[in-house]
């Protein structure tokens, strides 16, 4: 699993997390900072694929401060 970029905004860990919700298609993967609390994009992906992956992704393309 890839590792997890700081918030951009704050600097702040960010952490894994799924909705308590499972769909037809799947559990909804998203990131969230632990100090600020703000969120990365959900994404929600069927059982043949990693939704954890694609949500690391999402999350670690995002600008930081040193980009």
């Amino acid at each position: 699993m890839n590792e997890l970029k700081p918030c951009p905004f704050c600097g702040g860990d960010a952490e894994l997390r799924h909705t308590d919700i499972t769909s037809e298609y799947g559990r909804t993967s998203y990131v969230t900072c632990t100090k600020c609390l703000i969120k990365g994009t959900m994404i929600n992906i069927s059982f043949k694929y990693s939704s954890d992956e694609r949500a690391i992704e999402a999350w670690n393309r995002r600008a930081t401060k040193d980009d």
